[in-house]
């Protein structure tokens, strides 16, 4: 049965199909959002979360993750999509968007992690749009997808087991994105053997300053050879385009320092500099900061039989939490990769962001973030 939802009332539709529908049969096809936040002050706090649908799948799941003082809790949860196609509510976790681009409505509600939250994630400067992302593996195409990115601040109150507190938005900072398309799904029995990736190298790195913003989504095969890069410069909302012209950035050069022995890669400090199409340069220093949540926890690449996109009943909820100190089982934790918070100074200017990365064996220039192999993880 195909059922009419709110937005059919509209003239959004780009398909000739319900919204409940979208235009491709591909499991893995899904819409998703990705918001971060980060304690500036402190340094030591990230809460990440995100939600996403699998129409072809009937799947909406959410997942949160606060990651502070080394301790990460984790919060994974799922339904089934419809009839509710038009509604970002999944278990305790509602997104409401009370004004496009500008003021998202987080809050979750009592549940069993201790985990509670109403806030508002404000955006500051206008969001990225990135190029569409096209990879074909064995004649497929397994990555068409389009996503946009945008920094803010946050404010609110943050409910943990040890107590409540009050977001300032001059020092609890953020970044978002939102995503659409065909990206791979986890394996499953019987599928073929998964290709070895061609990129060796990923960063995926948001930046705000306080006059301006960035962000810049990096494949490497091998040091100065992107297989994907897509890149832009934000000005502040309501800005007009004469008073920040649009310039494309063309390229990305990093000299990045990581931390000596770390049971997985962990970024220390570095340098990027973005060249612009005009020839310019503009060269960005970046530090590490303790703030670093594991996405492993919301499910990135699994964990325990949850797996991102797959049916997990009408109504699933999980929860765990980390000790984020043990180094013997910190690898499981980060080998998704990790929103950690990096403080970035330019110009004379402080400002901040997070850093996604994972250096893959055969990246000839940082061999210091490849860490030993792990011992066989145990389930």
């Amino acid at each position: 049965m195909v059922r009419l939802t709110a937005p059919d009332e509209y003239f959004y539709h780009q398909a000739s199909l319900p919204h409940a529908m979208v235009g491709s049969s591909d499991p893995s096809w899904r819409e998703r959002y990705w918001i971060s936040i980060q304690d500036t002050e402190r340094q030591d706090t990230v809460l990440t979360l995100g939600i996403g649908q699998y129409p072809n799948q009937d799947v909406q799941e959410a997942f949160v993750v606060l990651s502070e003082g080394g301790t990460q809790r984790n919060l994974r949860l799922a339904r089934q999509l419809g009839p509710a196609n038009d509604v970002m509510h999944v278990g305790p976790l509602t997104i409401d968007v009370v004004r496009p681009f500008e003021d998202l409505r987080l809050v979750l509600d009592e549940n069993p992690s201790g985990l509670a939250f109403d806030l508002h994630w404000t955006g500051t400067m206008e969001p990225v749009l990135e190029g569409r992302h096209y990879q074909v593996s064995r004649s497929r195409a397994t990555y068409d997808a389009i996503r946009y990115v945008q920094v803010g601040r946050a404010a609110g109150t943050l409910t943990t087991p040890e107590g409540s507190r009050t977001l300032e938005p001059e020092t609890w900072w953020g970044e978002r994105d939102h995503s659409w398309g065909t990206r791979p799904l986890p394996r499953v029995q019987g599928a073929p053997p998964g290709e070895r990736p061609e990129w060796r190298m990923l960063m995926f790195c948001p930046i705000q300053l306080p006059d301006f913003g960035l962000h810049f989504y990096l494949y490497e095969a091998e040091p100065g050879r992107p297989v994907h890069l897509s890149a832009g410069l934000s000005r502040p909302l309501g800005r007009s385009d004469g008073d920040f012209p649009d310039e494309a950035i063309v390229g990305v050069e990093h000299d990045l320092q990581w931390v000596a022995g770390a049971p997985a890669a962990t970024l220390s400090h570095g340098t990027i500099v973005l060249t612009l199409a005009d020839g310019r340069k503009l060269e960005f220093d970046i530090t590490a900061r303790p703030g670093r949540a594991h996405l492993r926890g919301g499910g990135y690449e699994g964990w325990n039989g949850w797996f991102q996109g797959h049916w997990k009943g009408e109504n699933s909820l999980e929860h765990d939490v980390w000790d984020l100190t043990d180094a013997s089982q910190f690898y499981r934790y980060a080998k998704a990769s990790s929103d950690h918070l990096i403080e970035v100074r330019h110009d004379g200017r402080t400002g901040y962001g997070v850093m996604e990365y994972m250096v893959l064996p055969g990246y000839a220039k940082y061999p210091d973030a490849i860490p030993p192999k792990p011992p066989r993880e145990s389930r």
